[in-house]
């Protein structure tokens, strides 16, 4: 049976994500796998069971008038449903991947363009090593499975950042570095114990992700 796309985010938008199980079924052929909020605009993630595949569906909705409408969104086939464990950063090959990302364009009514925007997001996937993204001033726990998604309205991405070690505790950013540049001073892709480490990726059109490291017990 279909899940109804509208309500089952709206629902996600208002109660938060519920966990997922461990795998999609005859019995249970969708599950949520993200959701994100930014102001009015908001996106969700779904895994759907087909015939023979898998599919993964974003969808983006505005808010006007407090209620909720998509008005686009992507998606695309997949082997498996993307329920398993999250990798750890040695098979991801980085702490966070960037699975896919997209536009929609929310003209609110308008015959023509002029005074439309568009809403972009992106699909990401965390490794277990990561326990938390930050997108902007927002922080993303992440789910058993790592994948999360962000959605933003702004011309310009959310947050800017280098990759760095840190202390566990709140994120902070150095504004102003090249995303693919670390920032000096002991900066390491590899989780320390007794550390958290803070690290940033990108996609084209897409720079915006900070994620904590799982700090590790002595």
């Amino acid at each position: 049976m279909a899940y109804d796309r509208l309500a089952e985010s709206v629902r996600l938008i208002e109660h938060g994500l519920p966990e997922a199980p461990a795998r999609l079924s005859r019995r249970r052929r969708s599950a949520a796998l993200a959701v994100d909020v930014d102001g009015d605009v908001a996106c969700t993630r779904f895994v759907v069971r087909g015939a023979g595949h898998f599919r993964q569906e974003a969808h983006v909705l505005v808010r006007r008038g407090g209620t909720w409408t998509i008005v686009g969104g992507g998606g695309g086939g997949s082997e498996t449903d993307g329920l398993a464990d999250r990798p750890s950063t040695e098979q991801l090959g980085r702490p966070v991947v960037v699975e896919g990302s997209g536009s929609v364009l929310d003209s609110a009514g308008r015959l023509l363009p002029w005074g439309a925007r568009y809403v972009r997001y992106a699909g990401v996937l965390a490794s277990s090593a990561v326990h938390a993204v930050e997108v902007g001033d927002r922080v993303l726990a992440v789910p058993r499975h790592g994948r999360l998604v962000v959605v933003w309205a702004t011309r310009r991405p959310p947050g800017r950042g280098g990759v760095r070690s840190r202390r566990p505790g709140p994120l902070r950013r150095r504004a102003g570095r090249p995303l693919s540049q670390p920032v000096q001073g002991g900066a390491t892709p590899q989780p320390h114990r007794g550390t958290g480490a803070a690290v940033t990726t990108a996609a084209p059109g897409w720079e915006l992700v900070s994620a904590s490291r799982v700090p590790h017990s002595t």
